[in-house]
């Protein structure tokens, strides 16, 4: 198995849950969402701000697969283990595992493509980017 690339921890919070008291499954999607976010600022250096401001260039969900293997619930603290499993001339494809003390929780496989922001073309990511996430996919 490959070791994740950038790992986070999210607190289940009130909100998170539905009347059941588990988490209500679209906000798993803003959590991939803050974990990639999470991953590019933290690890590649290259916020999606500074992206788009400096370079012109989006990085939104091509596909978007999960799979909800058990529930969680408000007061869990939910292990977010991102891994960098490809990286294409203008995408990516990462996988995001999610624990509860080390109990699978979901898994969850994400295509990202980075697109122009003025005509939304795909497009290559800026050249810094593109090497930072060749070293991090690097096994």
């Amino acid at each position: 198995m490959t070791r994740p690339t950038f790992t986070v921890t999210r607190k289940i919070r009130f909100g998170h849950v539905d009347p059941a008291g588990i988490v209500y499954y679209p906000h798993y999607f803003d959590m991939f969402n803050g974990v990639v976010e999470d991953f590019f600022d933290d690890c590649v250096g290259a916020s999606f701000q500074a992206m788009r401001s400096e370079f012109g260039v989006v990085t939104p969900l091509r596909n978007i697969e999960a799979d909800f293997i058990a529930p969680c619930r408000i007061g869990d603290k939910l292990d977010l283990a991102l891994t960098l499993v490809k990286v294409g001339r203008t995408s990516l494809r990462i996988l995001i595992d999610g624990t509860v003390n080390g109990s699978p929780r979901l898994a969850a496989k994400l295509a990202i493509v980075f697109v122009s922001a003025g005509d939304g073309r795909a497009v290559e990511p800026p050249p810094s980017v593109q090497a930072r996430l060749k070293e991090l996919a690097a096994d």
